[in-house]
């Protein structure tokens, strides 16, 4: 569900400790609207900082794509009470970093400081929600920053270029299909008036969820938080989310890329799936339908003892890596995704049938209780060594409430791990991992890497 996968931990120390489990959410709301969640943990003085708005690359218009990201750029550009540079020097000179980043359904900032600096970053975070000071002359060359960050990493990296253009074929609709950054030249396109637009139609604390994790209760935190965010002014209406069915369709995608600066082939097959908020196609959302694919991406291809890795690997000797991965944490549909690098001189139209067959006997046998237990305890020691890091426990929550989560179901996933079955699985892969709902790409850099395969067109 949240992609990686941590260490095993004893089986008896995961099922026997269950209360272990339940991650502590404190929370309560601002008059204005604006969400407060705050996650205690005491074992070091420090907290991490975060406001997250509820806007992403998802909610763009065709022609515009990547302003989410362009105005999380403008976001540091100063108010009149901190002008530019300013915030930077402060958390910095607190012994805090700082940082901002942007995805299809939030964009979000966070400082991590001492617990003692807190209310000063609540000052400076909450005065850029609002006063954030604009100008043509400020956004011109900020536009042309952004516009050298898209050359000098997607445009430069043969990879990336290569899955803009899937996603784009895989979500022929549906705003995922995309890039975050935005195409080129909608960045070229880009007004001050596209910009300050976004921020004052979006940015406002009825929009915005605020999650702290550190040495802090809300209670402690609640009268800072009044103070700063409270005398913010509410959006008269927040922007109603749309979030697009990408619609059914009956054949499999294929598309095939020839790159010469490519040296080592990729072999990838993205299903569609399910997520936790949106069924294919807008379909409701079975119940434990998504904690159950994330156990099948485990035992699909989950690390060194997985199926894909001990046959395309291990046994045939096809391949150097196979991988399957499933993010479900999404607001809108989401992908299955099957991973495998070729063996040098190992052609990827021999991969196709390999990983069909994996897939197929999965399906036609299902799992083994060996495997199953396996991954459930992969999967939960993997939540138990997130929290050691209280940014990936900021992160996950703060993904989960902008894909259209209730906190009250954030940890719902664990009573689903446990009522999962051997037989669920299998019903999961055979209702999920279906040909005609695939796309298949392959990147590569000479033919005979392809073997029969064609180059699309």
């Amino acid at each position: 569900m949240w992609g990686a996968v941590g260490a095993l931990l004893p089986l008896g120390l995961l099922i026997g400790g269950e209360e272990a489990m339940a991650m502590e959410i404190q929370s309560f709301k601002l008059d204005n609207g604006m969400q407060v969640l705050v996650v205690p943990d005491t074992r070091a003085p420090v907290v991490t900082h975060s406001v997250w708005y509820k806007v992403g690359a998802m909610d763009e218009k065709p022609g515009k794509t990547g302003l989410a990201h362009m105005t999380e750029h403008l976001m540091f550009k100063g108010t009149h009470k901190y002008p530019m540079g300013t915030m930077d020097k402060i958390v910095q000179r607190r012994g805090g970093v700082q940082n901002a980043f942007t995805s299809y359904d939030f964009t979000a900032y966070y400082q991590k400081v001492p617990v003692t600096e807190l209310e000063t970053m609540m000052d400076l975070e909450s005065d850029r929600m609002a006063n954030l000071q604009l100008t043509d002359e400020i956004f011109q060359p900020e536009r042309k920053v952004v516009a050298e960050e898209r050359k000098l990493t997607t445009d430069s990296s043969p990879n990336d270029k290569f899955f803009e253009q899937v996603m784009r074929r895989h979500y022929a609709h549906h705003t995922y299909g995309h890039p975050v950054i935005g195409w080129a030249e909608d960045i070229q396109g880009y007004t001050f008036t596209d910009a300050i637009d976004w921020y004052r139609t979006h940015y406002a604390p009825n929009n915005a969820t605020m999650i702290l994790v550190g040495n802090v209760t809300a209670d402690s935190v609640k009268p800072l938080v009044e103070k700063y965010y409270g005398p913010l002014k509410a959006l008269a209406s927040v922007p109603e989310r749309e979030v697009v069915d990408e619609p059914l369709r009956d054949s499999q995608l294929t598309y095939v890329k020839l790159d010469p600066a490519v040296q080592v082939a990729g072999w990838h097959m993205l299903y569609r799936a399910p997520s936790q908020f949106q069924g294919i196609a807008g379909a409701k959302v079975g119940k434990g339908d998504a904690t159950g694919l994330w156990v099948l991406s485990e035992i699909l291809g989950g690390g060194a003892t997985s199926r894909l890795y001990q046959e395309l690997v291990v046994k045939q000797q096809l391949a150097d890596s196979a991988s399957a991965n499933y993010d479900a944490v999404r607001a809108g549909e989401t992908t299955f995704d099957i991973s495998v690098q070729p063996k040098d001189g190992v052609s990827a139209d021999k991969i196709r049938p390999a990983v069909q067959a994996i897939v197929d006997e999965l399906k036609a046998k299902g799992v083994t209780k060996e495997e199953f237990e396996r991954a459930r305890v992969s999967l939960k020691a993997d939540e138990i060594y997130a929290r050691d890091d209280p940014f990936t426990s900021v992160y996950r929550l703060g993904m989960w409430v902008n894909a259209g989560g209730d906190v009250a179901h954030f940890q719902d996933w664990q009573d689903e791990l446990d009522a999962l079955t051997v037989d669920d699985i299998r019903a999961l892969a055979v209702k999920y991992l279906k040909m005609e709902s695939s796309t298949v790409a392959v990147l590569a850099g000479r033919q005979e890497q392809l073997g029969a395969m064609a180059v699309s067109e």
